[in-house]
């Protein structure tokens, strides 16, 4: 903001001055009423790329007498509020530098000016200035220098701003660690991957695991040492057109590609595409995204258009983000190695998105979206911890929700200890010491087990609320809304696995006023990787063998689950839609065990034919206070249709219909005994574009307002800022005990 600000205010032709003060610009202003206002209405109008103006406040000062306007050193004030700016891919002018032959940044790996470059993953402390970076080791030399002090330069207070002579350097090693000898490394490695070979590849956030995408035989090498049999490998495309080639393009789907933050882009594959079946196995889509380093835009040429650009990690741990680890942890993964010296401090996966009803939809929310800031009304001094799956968390700090990247699986120990120090760096970045810790209701995920260790005023929040509450937040719904909350785990306040939910409610309470009819499972969390157990308990409870329906299923083990279930061994009660899907799909798509999350759920829509608008019969039971949706009309429908030899093709879209159908039914009931409009869509399942989509257009043709996850993830990646907003407004509401723990910390 401050070159920006600073150019704007010469032009204009005022006098006064601009400093960061934490992470707010304190501008000072003199000159007439007339140039001043041009001034405001540039800020305001046409900010900077990535500016972002959350308010202004404008107060008179006595006349000083300026004689010119001037950039001042940054002060650590911790009054105003500090944002902590994302990683910003590279902007159009550097890329022109990079591939000038005379410019002397050519092909240059670490080019960047006052509109891109690295930003959160190398902060040590705000305000954002060089000394407070990695960067502070890269003394200018004196041309950088010169940039940076010339207000007439792209870099004037570039902070990240080096060149070949000043900046940091890349060196090429083999699995050993030996370095190799190169005069051009990104030229060796690009040879490399035209060989086959895979190499893990430090990036901004961390290292990628990268390979030619167009070889089949690499590609399967990397599934192999990665440990990553079925899930979808991303892709990074050389441009535009070469994405255009392997899938089906929207024009906000191009925007989003090509926008400031160059995120994976979830796209519809072309029947035609060129990129191998091992790439994406069994999906009709394909995560893509554009080069966003220079160091990326260098590694391709006209031999190379396609690169699988996976997450530097083996799987179920976190990403490796030290130049040492990642040595130790990849050494059997990759070939090669191509580091450089620039410290990374926080690690950072690609962002995933999608578009969804023209609307950029946030799936996976890391580099160059977070931290995400929303702005909320509330002043309690709140960490809330997030969930166990896909984990955040939050910190509201003076009117604003922090929310951090995605930090992976609670589950692994390397990773625990990643959030845990990503929590610590971001209170020390923003200066925050929270009075009141939130977190979910399951007494055995990682983040409730700290939380209760922990002598802060304690808060759980059921996990289905905080889907509700994220997208209330993020929306700006106050009042009583209808949720409609699908997902695959969430303790319920009845000892029951809850996932097909209908509430009423706002951000600080609700009620359940409805449900998918529970079914007993068996198994623990072992049904979550083995679908077929889920449709041996649907079909238990319906009084039907399955034997004979799940055929690459041992007898003797689906024998086991019907007895343990007769006998209620390790058994519980579940109403999650997650679950149903999983059923459906063990049936009908014979996905008989997962080896990614939400695979089988995935393939089941993935093999859809869109084209077919029927549905199964299912009922609707009102039940004491709640309503209750049926599950055995719709699997008895489905079993006919398998009978008489239908496709698993028009049975999947059927069964989606069929979901679409019931929810909406539901939701028109609950408006009529209500009064409710407003609707919530949130949870997990909701990732499923078709279902999403579909009840997207039934409710509005209701006449309903339909609001879902956009910015916050729609998954449990959006469950601390639904935590932090819920506890926000109960702070409000209620009186809080500071310093209490357990149950009884609010006093109503």
């Amino acid at each position: 903001m401050r070159p920006f600000i600073f150019k704007a205010a010469d032009r204009f032709k005022l006098g006064g001055r601009v400093s960061n003060q934490g992470s707010a610009v304190v501008i000072e202003l003199e000159g007439s009423k007339k140039c001043i206002g041009q001034f405001l209405t540039e800020l305001l109008h046409n900010p900077p790329p990535g500016g972002r103006i959350c308010s202004i406040r404008v107060r008179p000062r006595c006349y000083i007498g300026y004689d010119k306007f001037s950039i001042l050193d940054s002060s650590e004030s911790s009054d105003l509020q500090g944002f902590i700016p994302p990683d910003a891919a590279i902007c159009s002018e550097c890329l022109k530098e990079l591939q000038d032959r005379k410019n002397p940044r050519y092909s240059y790996a670490f080019t960047n000016c006052t509109c891109c470059g690295p930003r959160y993953s190398i902060i040590k402390a705000l305000p954002y200035d060089r000394v407070n970076t990695t960067m502070s080791s890269f003394i200018m030399c004196d041309s950088c220098r010169s940039e940076y002090e010339n207000p007439n330069s792209r870099r004037f207070h570039a902070q990240t701003n080096c060149c070949p002579e000043c900046g940091p350097q890349l060196s090429l090693v083999d699995s050993r660690g030996i370095k190799l000898e190169s005069a051009n490394p990104i030229d060796t490695v690009r040879g490399l991957l035209c060989q086959g070979k895979l190499v893990a590849i430090k990036g901004i956030g961390g290292y990628h695991l990268v390979c030619n995408a167009l070889d089949d035989k690499a590609v399967k090498l990397l599934r192999q040492r990665k440990r990553r049999p079925d899930r979808p490998l991303a892709v990074m495309a050389a441009g535009i057109n070469a994405v255009k080639l392997i899938c089906t393009t929207t024009l906000r789907e191009e925007e989003v590609l090509e926008g400031r933050q160059h995120p994976i882009v979830l796209l519809e594959k072309r029947p035609c595409s060129p990129l191998p079946y091992s790439i994406a196995p069994g999906l009709s889509r394909l995560g893509v995204m554009l080069p966003y380093t220079p160091m990326h835009h260098l590694l391709f040429d006209d031999n190379l258009k396609y690169l699988v650009m996976t997450s530097g990690n083996i799987s179920g741990m976190p990403i490796c983000y030290k130049n040492e680890d990642a040595l130790e942890r990849l050494k059997d993964a990759a070939d090669y190695f191509l580091i450089h010296n620039r410290e990374i401090l926080v690690p950072l996966d690609d962002s995933v998105v999608r578009v969804v009803d023209g609307k950029e939809m946030v799936s996976r929310c890391a580099r160059g979206y977070a931290p995400a800031v929303l702005g909320m009304k509330a002043d309690a001094p709140v960490i809330a911890m997030g969930a166990e799956q896909k984990a955040s968390f939050c910190m509201l700090q003076k009117g604003y929700a922090h929310t951090s990247q995605y930090l992976g699986n609670l589950e692994d120990m390397d990773t625990c200890t990643e959030y845990l120090q990503t929590m610590e760096r971001m209170k020390v970045l923003l200066q925050t010491n929270p009075k009141i810790i939130v977190h979910d209701m399951h007494p055995g995920y990682f983040s409730t087990q700290y939380a209760s260790r922990q002598s802060c005023t304690r808060l759980a929040i059921q996990h289905h609320h905080a889907h509700m509450a994220a997208c209330m937040a993020e929306h700006g719904l106050a009042g009583e809304i209808i949720g409609v909350i699908y997902d695959g785990t969430g303790a319920g306040t009845d000892g029951a696995v809850w996932g097909g939910e209908f509430f009423i409610g706002s951000r600080s309470r609700y009620i359940r006023a409805g449900h998918w009819k529970y079914v007993t499972l068996q198994g623990g969390d072992s049904v979550i990787k083995e679908p077929w157990k889920c449709a041996a308990a649907y079909l238990y409870a319906m009084g039907i063998d399955s034997r004979g329906i799940l055929n690459s299923v041992d007898a003797s083990k689906i024998k086991l689950v019907e007895d343990t279930i007769k006998h209620n061994i390790n058994c519980f009660k579940s109403s999650s839609m997650g679950r149903f899907f999983d059923c459906v799909s063990a049936i009908v798509t014979k996905r008989t065990r997962a080896t990614y999350d939400s695979q089988a759920a995935i393939e089941l829509e993935s093999v859809a034919d869109t084209s077919v608008l029927e549905y199964y019969n299912y009922y609707i039971h009102e039940k004491e206070d709640k309503l209750e949706i049926g599950y055995e009309k719709i699997l008895s429908g489905i079993l006919k249709d398998l009978k008489t030899g239908k496709p698993a093709s028009y049975i999947s879209v059927k069964y989606h219909n069929t979901v679409c159908e019931a929810t909406i039914d539901c939701v028109c009931r609950l408006r009529a005994q209500y009064g409710l409009n407003d609707i919530a869509l949130s949870g997990g399942v909701f990732e499923n574009t078709y279902l999403l989509t579909a009840i997207l257009k039934g409710l509005k043709s209701k006449g309903f307002n339909v609001y879902w996850n956009m910015q916050a993830p729609i998954n449990d990646g959006g469950i601390s800022l639904g935590q932090a907003a819920a506890a926000a407004e109960m702070v409000k509401e209620v009186a809080y005990v500071p310093g209490c723990t357990g149950k009884d910390c609010f006093n109503t």
